[in-house]
């Protein structure tokens, strides 16, 4: 048992140090994949990629110092490649604006983006894609004391480059083996917390269930807080679109998984823990003749 349990607790070491490394390199290679996967350009500069079949690309244009982040599109965007049937890329987004708009001086002007998710296409062998985006998006422009919107005729050149699925690992394919080996990691943590949850119901019962359950809410809301905006700072925002969305899992469950795993183990660490110390025995000295009574019996 004794070897049991030190190969359980290196197995428990191991997999925490993997799910560290994990989250060591999910920022370069999150990083690395939005660059892969989406380009936003200035209206009429044109889009060129060279992808794999099966990636998920999101395209589109660039609304420059949109006032407080506000942008719409009347009829939404389209992406056409020749000799194929038009492809709705974003669907109409309403103007939620009127005469006034309430601002300060951080949101006065930043650039926008208006951008779409297309799926590219299985091929037999490489091929080129010639199309273009079109559509119209409205923003509104200006200072402090008066604005005015700005309306934009979509027309931006697209040429895809697609190569066969399978013919090189792209950052996908790596970001997407990197999550499923921190997921590994977070059930090996899962299974040695429950083990531990198990080991201290046993010992102490129900004794230490309010603080387990306290400080494992806790730690793991900072865990959760902490995560979710350190991922936010690792992939860049583009408008309202999950630049992330189209891998297995989203960022948002993946850090769901692994704060379950930290709660278990702080839950089962809590239950496990005795603060009752019991003081060692004093046993009493054993009865006999003491060496006055000996020195009197001579």
């Amino acid at each position: 048992m004794r070897v049991l349990s030190k190969l359980l607790t290196t197995i428990w070491i191991l997999a925490f140090l993997a799910l560290i490394a994990g989250f060591v390199a999910y920022t370069p290679l999150a990083r690395k994949y939005a660059d892969d996967h989406v380009y936003v350009v200035d209206n009429k500069q044109t889009i060129a990629v060279t992808t794999s079949a099966g990636e998920a690309l999101s395209l589109g244009v660039r609304m420059p110092s949109a006032v407080s982040g506000l942008w719409a599109s009347p009829d939404g965007m389209t992406l056409t490649f020749a000799g194929h049937q038009p492809i709705i890329l974003m669907q109409p987004k309403p103007q939620t604006w009127g005469d006034e708009i309430t601002t300060n001086l951080k949101d006065i002007a930043d650039d926008e983006t208006a951008t779409g998710r297309y799926f590219v296409p299985d091929v037999a062998g490489q091929t080129v894609l010639d199309g273009k985006i079109t559509g119209t998006v409205v923003y509104p422009v200006g200072g402090l004391v008066q604005f005015h919107n700005e309306q934009t005729i979509v027309d931006v050149p697209v040429q895809i480059t697609v190569e066969p699925d399978g013919t090189s690992r792209t950052s996908g394919d790596r970001l997407a083996l990197l999550v499923y080996g921190m997921l590994a990691a977070t059930a090996l943590l899962a299974l040695y917390a429950l083990a531990m949850i198990v080991s201290g119901f046993r010992q102490n019962g129900l004794k230490n269930v309010g603080g387990a359950v306290v400080s494992g809410v806790f730690f793991t809301a900072v865990f959760a807080g902490v995560a979710y905006f350190a991922e936010k700072a690792a992939v860049p925002d583009v408008s309202d679109v999950d630049v992330l969305g189209a891998l297995p899992l989203t960022p948002v469950q993946i850090i769901a998984c692994v704060g379950a795993a930290v709660f278990l183990t702080l839950f089962g660490l809590a239950l496990g823990a005795d603060d009752d110390e019991k003081p060692d025995s004093l046993e009493p000295a054993p009865a006999g003749p003491t060496p006055a009574d000996q020195e009197e019996s001579r």
